[in-house]
């Protein structure tokens, strides 16, 4: 063979293998539907595609443990290609559901983003993977972090209603949600472990959707028993005594200070009954150390302003520097006691990150450790001139949305 023929020869070779890889492309590109990823804020990416037709009936799943588990056996994915169908029924029931006019939906918590244990890449990545099995296209909601967005808040829901359903009206009669985060205790089936929460649960009662586990779903198993694993919100709204004070300020200078666990309600308290009254409130989130509250509280006694320290307090130990603050200047102190149980005031963490809209961040299992490891409860002993106990009881002022939130599981 002629050299000028070799040549030409490996040209169109290599030319079939650039026009072979350019069809691998653009079946890629086919494959998944032209999905597009949108980072909506720093902690919520949503999948999108003008192939994904909106639809009254919504077919949404969790993720990992419902439509896919580690191929490699392990509890989390070693990598973006660690994972495998749950159950060979998922991928024909999706298909069905998409054929039969359902919109195929994924909510999936990811909080492993933010704690940089998990690659954006690999997550995202996995999920076109994903898709690109099930040949039909799929709208995808990541909640990266604990925040604003987090199952089982109905934020993620909530913003696929409003701005990627087409303004269509949801039928919560045909539309369910799908979750193994169900609330069932160990050996719920002999030999399977507890589920790890009852978020899942939680996030289709909080949406009004009908739940299934991937047990009842896809296996046509009946409906295991369960706990809710937190405290029931509307039991908190029924035979609401009114507080035992309408007022609680004084009109001679004091020093006040709250003691009860983090979200329990104190700073609404201040705000509520002391800061128009003129009280200075002392506040370690907004001045950031224990010394520096310490000086402005000192200064704010020295103008002959009432102060009110509105920390979490905890300790004996801790609050005998405010204490000895106001002696030195002979000024009584009071101490308000939140009797707020650790259960409920997670409930008002919850709560207040959702009327927050995410300004106000989650606090963590951590701070509540805390808390209940150094706490003392207080006493007159310590130099307090009167403490006062308060009980929560739910306030919404009329706030249609701040009771709405109330009213969730969290």
């Amino acid at each position: 063979m002629r050299r000028s023929s070799r040549i030409a020869e490996k040209k169109e070779k290599e030319v079939a293998k650039v026009e072979e890889k350019v069809k691998e492309k653009e079946k890629e590109r086919n494959d998944t539907f032209n999905l597009l990823w949108t980072d909506v804020d720093d902690d919520f990416l949503v999948l999108d595609s003008d192939q994904i037709t909106p639809s009254s009936k919504i077919a949404a799943f969790d993720m990992d443990g419902t439509l896919i588990t580690p191929k490699s056996g392990k509890k989390f994915p070693v990598d973006r290609y660690d994972w495998t169908w749950w159950d060979s029924s998922v991928p024909l029931l999706l298909v069905k559901l998409y054929e039969d006019g359902y919109k195929i939906v994924i909510f999936t918590n990811q909080a492993g983003l933010e704690k940089q244990k998990i690659k954006k890449s690999d997550i995202t990545g996995k999920i076109l993977d994903i898709i690109k099995k099930l040949k039909i296209p799929v709208q995808v909601f990541i909640s990266g972090s604990e925040g604003l967005y987090y199952k089982p808040s109905t934020t993620m829901w909530d913003y696929m209603v409003s701005d990627f359903n087409g303004n269509l009206k949801i039928d919560y009669t045909e539309s369910f949600f799908c979750g193994d985060a169900a609330g069932r205790a160990k050996n719920w089936k002999p030999g399977v472990k507890k589920d790890h929460s009852c978020s899942d649960r939680k996030f289709a009662a909080n949406c009004g959707l009908n739940f299934y586990t991937p047990e009842e779903y896809f296996l046509e198993e009946k409906t295991a028993p369960f706990e809710w694993c937190s405290i029931n919100p509307l039991s908190l709204c029924t035979n609401i005594s009114p507080p035992k004070h309408k007022e609680y300020h004084s009109s001679d200078l004091e020093m006040i200070i709250m003691i009860g666990p983090p979200a329990s309600g104190k700073s609404t308290f201040t705000e509520k009954y002391f800061v128009p009254h003129g009280y200075e409130r002392v506040n370690r989130d907004t001045l950031g150390t224990a010394a520096k509250c310490l000086k402005v509280a000192k200064e704010t006694l020295d103008d002959g302003v009432s102060v009110i320290i509105d920390n979490t307090n905890p300790s004996a130990s801790g609050r005998s520097e405010y204490i000895n603050l106001a002696r030195a200047q002979n000024i009584p102190v009071r101490c308000f006691y939140f009797k707020t149980s650790y259960e409920l005031a997670a409930h008002l963490n919850y709560v207040r990150v959702r009327e927050s809209r995410g300004k106000i961040r989650r606090i963590p299992d951590v701070a509540y450790k805390m808390y209940k490891k150094n706490f003392e409860s207080p006493t007159t002993e310590e130099g307090f001139t009167e403490i006062i106990e308060i009980d929560f009881h739910p306030d919404f002022q009329g706030d249609e949305k701040l009771e709405k939130y109330f009213k969730h599981w969290t």
